[in-house]
């Protein structure tokens, strides 16, 4: 019993810790895809934004006192809905024109923005400000304006409420809150909130969290760390370069936590009945065993001096029966707890839908892998349009596509390479190898068959695929995954049914 329940506790106990290892990357990784892709949409609009200032200044640039330079900046603003007021100020950084501000053209700007314009004379997005005005927080941007002497002459800005209806607060106010205490918030370049689900917090400087600290100074990545609130957070960051500011998405460590004890608490809930019967089965042989011996006690206990032992013996002959008994009982009840526990595990490691290899097991073989040094290539597939089979034909006809494309990466495939549906209609092949050259092929072979086989729809569903490789890609799990999912992304843009392949992860880092 000591060493069933040791057993018991071991496995537990390894079990909850994998568990965790497993989750906590997971985590880091969503919120990293997360805080990227907000990052990535908001320079886009900031850069798409000094862009157009810097084509319309050009434009004006050439005579400021034209009669219908106003008119220019309405019709500008009109066509540019994310700024809330355009205007034209000269080098000395008195108002020339605004689209909607008459009363103070011709007035001196003395507000942070309109300083840090004339100041720094380059095109640039200014640390938000509160807008002696109108008494909100507003962000400018701006570009500067030269003559054709190419002498600087003032610049051409515009200004956003950040909290009011706009693109803005909809890309970095509608931050998630999800029910498990995950959320996003971002930061200025000074380390001041920004957007926060908590707007009662926006304003509060906390550059003494370490991850903002790291993100305003242009770092990404991932940590766990605890806020400035004394909460236990796994946190990721990017920064919003163009602006200077930085987006952190992160969810407290005890959500994930609970959600490894639920595993274990379902694991104990399995074992128990059997457990229960290897104790009922032990307790009912234990007591056979001992009947001999009673016997032998029951006789002891008559002899004395005036009864020297003349009544027979008891037989006992059947003592090595029982024992055998005992080994073959033993035998059935451990054979009956593995196989229950071989069928947990079997649970535990494979997709209930296509028999392949599931998440948790591919992290296993990746850890394994890198650990030990070993290259190897990995392939992202997701099948094209499979939201419009599924509409189409159903949901049942979608999951014979997944099975139909599980059994053809089985024959199309070498044994040695790892299988795996990553979740929907995504999959994962691993081969190990240090050439790249087989796995493309394999790459291209499975893309050709499925679009050129007919499928359980009756036609043809095809893949797009990205490729990269350990450790010639990327030199960790995480930075793998990214630019094959960025190889995936190329190939979706690209018009489908396309392998591509990864750029090196150094790469896509310098270029950022």
């Amino acid at each position: 019993m000591a060493t069933v329940l040791a057993t018991v506790v071991i496995i537990s106990f390894v079990a909850y810790q994998n568990e965790k290892k497993s989750l906590f990357r997971l985590t880091f990784q969503l919120n990293e895809v997360y805080a990227d892709k907000i990052a990535e949409t908001t320079n886009f609009i900031f850069k798409h934004m000094m862009n157009g200032l810097a084509i319309t200044g050009e434009s004006v640039s050439e005579d400021l006192t034209r009669s219908d330079l106003k008119d220019q900046l309405v019709r500008f603003q009109e066509g540019n809905s994310f700024y809330n007021s355009v205007f034209i100020v000269d080098k000395e950084g008195t108002l020339i024109v605004a689209s909607n501000l008459p009363s103070a053209v011709g007035s001196k700007l003395a507000s942070a923005g309109a300083t840090q314009a004339l100041r720094e004379q380059r095109e640039l997005v200014s640390e938000p400000y509160v807008s002696t005005v109108t008494n909100k927080l507003i962000v400018m941007v701006s570009a500067p304006l030269h003559d054709a002497s190419g002498n600087y002459i003032g610049f051409i800005g515009g200004s956003i409420r950040l909290h009011e209806t706009n693109i803005f607060q909809t890309v970095l106010g509608s931050v998630p809150n999800e029910s498990d205490g995950s959320y996003a918030y971002v930061v200025s370049s000074k380390g001041v909130l920004l957007y926060h689900p908590d707007s009662g917090r926006i304003g509060e400087k906390v550059t003494e969290n370490p991850v903002v600290s790291s993100v305003v100074s242009g770092l990404s990545g991932a940590k766990r760390i605890v806020n400035t609130r004394g909460v236990d957070m796994l946190a990721s960051y990017a920064p919003i370069g163009s602006a200077g500011w930085g987006i952190v998405a992160q969810t407290p460590a005890e959500s994930v936590l609970e959600s490894a004890k639920r595993l274990i608490m379902s694991i104990m809930v399995y074992m128990l009945p059997a457990l229960m019967l290897f104790v009922v089965v032990i307790t009912i042989l234990v007591r056979k065993l001992s009947e001999p011996l009673v016997k032998l006690t029951e006789f002891a206990s008559m002899l004395s001096p005036t009864n020297s032992g003349a009544d027979e013996l008891p037989k006992i002959h059947g003592l090595n029966y029982e024992a055998n008994e005992l080994h073959k009982a033993f035998g059935r009840a451990v054979r009956h707890f593995r196989y229950q526990f071989d069928s947990l595990s079997q649970e535990a490691q494979t997709d209930p839908l296509t028999g392949l290899f599931n998440r948790r097991t591919m992290d296993k073989f990746i850890g394994s892998w890198i650990a030990s040094g070993n290259p190897f290539s990995l392939l992202v597939m997701d099948l094209d349009h499979f939201k419009s089979v599924n509409d189409t034909y159903g949901h049942d006809v979608g999951d014979e596509v997944l099975k139909f494309l599980a059994t053809s990466l089985r024959q199309l495939l070498k044994e040695n390479n790892v299988i795996c549906r990553f979740g929907g209609e995504e999959f994962i092949v691993l081969v190990p190898d240090e050439r790249f050259d087989p796995a493309m092929e394999a790459a291209e072979r499975i893309r050709k068959y499925m679009a050129e086989t007919n499928g359980p729809t009756g036609g043809i569903v095809t893949l797009s695929i990205g490729a990269a490789h350990y450790p010639d890609s990327a030199r960790s799990a995480e930075q793998l995954f990214r630019v094959a999912d960025e190889a995936l992304y190329r190939a979706k843009h690209q018009g489908r049914n396309r392998v591509e392949i990864a750029h090196a992860a150094n790469d896509l880092a310098a270029t950022n």
